[in-house]
């Protein structure tokens, strides 16, 4: 065998996507191709894995990054009592969301927006946030800015619940991978403390038996009382 065909032979190693993020214009052409790969038709399976434990009890609560709508579907079929606000930044996405919440005859419950993540500021708070996927596409000044978004939105005492790639995925495609580290230490420092952390699976069309993830569940903090010698 030459060395040349030694050398054509030899696969170029995978480059994941690291500190600049995703590009913001990959979801809007994704959506408009239908080339979406984390639009599954159905729900995430760490989603229902936080609705079982009652994760999503106390609202009301806030989707980040909502995509199609499955995920709220899930979740207000299950909470009756819960009122949903499910953002995302594409419009074609929120469009379909509203056909799948319309189908579930979910409407009065579950409201959409169109809206930018990195500029988006709460009008109100929430006692539960979800975000199935969205903390793993930010660039790190991106991230940290929407991490301070997030613990706005949420009111002391509340819960986020975050499922995002875990660098213990090592297949080619997706968002940037996480370490177990680097997701505590982001939480903590916008304002959270840990409550659970595991492994999980983040569902797509690409990754056979789904990418390796973190499912975590984290709580904002509540200030001390006015006037006590730590506030």
């Amino acid at each position: 065998m030459s060395e040349d065909n030694r050398t054509s032979k030899v696969e170029k190693p995978t480059r994941f996507i690291g500190a600049e993020g995703v590009v913001h214009q990959v979801f809007h052409d994704a959506y408009r191709d239908s080339s979406a790969s984390w639009v599954t038709g159905r729900p995430q399976p760490a989603v229902m894995t936080a609705l079982s434990r009652g994760w999503f009890d106390v609202g009301p609560l806030l989707d980040l990054g909502c995509g199609t709508g499955e995920n709220a579907a899930a979740i207000a079929a299950a909470r009756d009592d819960l009122l949903i606000l499910g953002i995302d930044v594409v419009p074609q996405a929120v469009d379909r969301a509203r056909s799948v919440i319309a189908a579930a005859s979910l409407t009065d419950r579950v409201r959409l927006e169109v809206a930018d993540l990195r500029d988006f500021t709460p009008a109100e708070s929430f006692g539960t946030v979800l975000d199935a996927g969205v903390l793993h596409v930010f660039s790190d000044q991106d991230r940290a800015d929407y991490l301070e978004m997030v613990a706005r939105a949420v009111r002391p005492g509340g819960a986020a619940i975050f499922i995002e790639f875990s660098d213990a995925e090592t297949r080619p495609l997706g968002p940037r991978r996480i370490a177990r580290d680097e997701m505590t230490s982001a939480l903590v420092r916008a304002g959270f403390v840990i409550d659970s952390i595991e492994p999980a699976r983040y569902e797509t069309a690409v990754h056979p038996g789904g990418a390796a993830a973190w499912l975590v569940r984290a709580i904002r903090r509540v200030p001390p009382p006015v006037g006590s010698r730590f506030s």
